[in-house]
Order: C-alpha cells, then structure tokens, then sequence
C-alpha cells in the first residue's frame, strides 16, 4: 500500500464537496463551525470555501490549537473566537452568534449549518428554540463527540432543528483506535520525561466505549495490569470478556496506579470524594473532549496546594488534606492532544461523513426533529469504498 504523501489528506471529503450535485446546495450554505484547530480543520474550510460556502465564524476549542494553522487562518481572514470553555458557556457568544448568522440569512437567503464538537451549541439551540427564532433558514447541527452527543441527547427533545450524530458510527470507531493508541502514548511519554515506565503498574480505564476499550487494549500492550469500569453491566461483561479485570468502582480506585477515563459524560467520571478515594500518588488521564471527566475544580479548592506543583511537563501534583497525593495531567483535558493530530488521511472518514450529514440536511425537506439522528451504516458505503481506492492504490 503506497504512502500518498501530498497536500490533499482529505481526500474523499474533497471528492464529495467537488461533485456539482453537491456544490450546488453548499454554494447557498452559510456555516458556523466550533472545532479544534488543527490542519485537519484548516483543509476542510478551504474546501467549504472553495463549494461556495461560506464560513461565518470558526469558534476554536481551547488546548488544541495549532499555533502555525491559528496564524494561517488568521491570514486567510477567518472569524475566529477564542474563548475559555467557561465563557463559551456562561455567556451568550454562541446564541448570540446563531442569531446574527441567521439574521444574515434572512437577508441573502442561505441556509445556515453548525458543525459542532462537544455539543456547545445545545443550549443556546434549546434557548432560541423556547423562543420559536429558529427560522426555516437554519438547516441544522451535525455533532461529532460521544461528549457533544450526550449532551445533544439530554436536550434534543426542546430543540427544533434537525441534529445529526456520528458518534455512534462504524467509522467513528476507526478513529477510536487512533484516539485510544495516541492517549497511551502521550502519556508513556510523559512519564518518560520524569523517569518513570508504565509497565507492570496497575490502570484502570473509566468507561469501555469506542475509547475505552481502544485505551484498554493499549494499556494491555504496554504490559500493565488493566482493570474497566463502566456504569453499564453490559460494558463491564464485555471487558470481562476481552480479558480484563473488572469491580466495584470504589475497589478499583483504591488498588491501580493510574486512572484513565473516557466516558465522555458531560457530567463527570469521578466526584470530588471519589478522588480522595484514589489510591496515593494516583496519576489521573482524560481522554475525553473536555476537561470534565475529573472534578478538578473541586480537586483545586481542597488541595493544600491549590494552585499545584509542577512536576514534569504537563504533569500538575495536588496535595490533599487526607495525606494524598494526585498527579493530573495535563490540567485533567484531553491527553491525546500533547501528540500530534491524528493522521489526516484517517480524520478524511468522519469528515466525510459529516458532510454526509451535511448534505443531508441540505437535501432532505422535512427531517425529524426532537432525537438524534445517525446515518445508515449502508450510506456510509461509498466513503469507505472511495478512501480504499485512494489510499489502498
């Protein structure tokens, strides 16, 4: 199999923006998009912008900023806001800026599009909603996280517009691998940094979906003892069966070394007072899509320390009033993005399936509303046969 080593990695989602078929609807297409910003982002504009769309504003997630894509796309005269998280949420910027897009296409008559990575954009949609300012010209969100998935879900049903989901789907799983692999990874080499290996310690993985078991896996690889944990019995069975240790969760937190979670629950892995539960000198890994699956603000306020100690790169220890200590890297968001951005080539699946979802939006008069919706696993065919044919050439 050749190595294409070239400027297009996008490869199949530059073929489906390119087809007439489709360039006609996206030419009338106005988006707003909350992604990271990385090269994978950088190219999927680009060639937004080169169907005719356009691109209204690019909200940037915090700690997976390019600093070289950041500066080029500043050139190339983006909207881009740069906020924390915090004010993302705590403030109106987001529906604020769902209302002025679609006061521009009232004007113009475009459909506007919100691409979505962390269901961001789910509260602000449920307050408009409530509000009937949803007008026909907004065409709908296409979600990309199990985190911005579970979050579309708990309020889909106050929301008026269509939203889909690829978080559940087969080619989400292919990058599911990559995740779990680049988290491992990140974090054996951190540990290498401060002359510590992973081998024959104890780790317990919080959540065994697509992530999870990816992690687990790797974890397995690097010769460590795995134990899993999932809130669902079914996912616990599944991990028993893979070959992993399972237990109570309040057990586990006593017994392994480091902790891994990647449940992608908006509502946190572990409490406050499961933290003190953890066993002394417990390292705490995220692999989520934002800095919730730990209470590290509760951590913070009942640290001795509040602010940390440094202790490595990316590695913060907490001294706690039970005579603990808890290393949390890199400030308890995502590790998998102290390494470089997962092969473009392999983002190209679930990029082009969302402008799958996309044009389906686009498309489709009449799309239900209240639920999530996925695409069928056979409409997924193509994307699969297209990149096979051009990576596999």
């Amino acid at each position: 199999m050749t190595f294409h080593i070239d400027a297009t990695k996008l490869r199949v989602f530059r073929k489906f923006s390119k087809e007439e078929r489709n360039c006609s609807f996206l030419s009338k297409t106005r988006f707003i998009v909350l992604e990271h910003l990385l090269p994978t982002t950088q190219e999927m504009l680009k060639l937004l912008r080169e169907a005719g769309a356009e691109i209204f504003a690019v909200v940037g997630k915090p700690y997976s900023i390019d600093e070289k894509v950041l500066s080029e796309l500043r050139q190339e005269r983006y909207n881009l806001i740069l906020e924390s998280y915090e004010k993302l949420e705590s403030t109106s910027i987001l529906k604020d800026l769902v209302q002025s897009a679609l006061k521009k296409c009232t004007k113009d008559k475009r459909r506007l599009v919100i691409l979505d990575v962390g269901g961001y954009f789910a509260k602000p949609l449920m307050e408009l909603s409530a509000k009937n300012s949803l007008t026909s010209h907004f065409a709908g969100v296409v979600e990309d996280t199990t985190f911005g998935h579970n979050r579309y879900f708990e309020l889909a049903s106050k929301i008026t517009t269509p939203i889909y989901s690829v978080a559940r789907s087969a080619l989400k799983e292919i990058e599911a691998r990559f995740v779990g692999r680049d988290a491992v990874k990140a974090v054996d080499l951190l540990l290498r940094k401060v002359g510590v290996s992973l081998a024959g310690r104890k780790a317990l993985v919080i959540g065994y979906g697509m992530i999870g078991r990816n992690v687990a896996r790797t974890l397995k690889s690097y010769d460590m003892q795995v134990h899993v944990y999932d809130k669902l019995d079914t996912r616990n069975l599944e991990a028993f069966v893979d070959g992993f240790a399972i237990h109570q969760k309040k057990e586990l937190l006593k017994r392994c070394d480091v902790i891994f979670s990647a449940t992608g629950d908006p509502n946190g892995a572990l409490s406050i007072d499961e933290l003190f539960e953890t066993r002394p000198g417990v390292a705490l890994v995220s692999v989520g899509s934002k800095n919730t699956e730990f209470d590290i603000k509760g951590l913070r306020s009942q640290a001795i320390n509040s602010t940390g100690e440094k202790v490595g790169e990316e590695i913060i220890r907490y001294y706690t009033n039970h005579s603990r200590q808890i290393l949390v890297l890199r400030d308890g968001t995502a590790v998998n993005f102290y390494l470089p951005s997962i092969p473009i080539e392999v983002l190209d699946l679930v990029f082009a399936e969302i402008l799958l979802c996309v044009m389906h939006l686009l498309k489709k008069p009449n799309l239900e509303v209240g639920r999530l919706l996925q695409l069928d696993e056979k409409l997924l065919q193509p994307i699969a046969h297209d990149w096979l044919r051009f990576v596999n050439s």
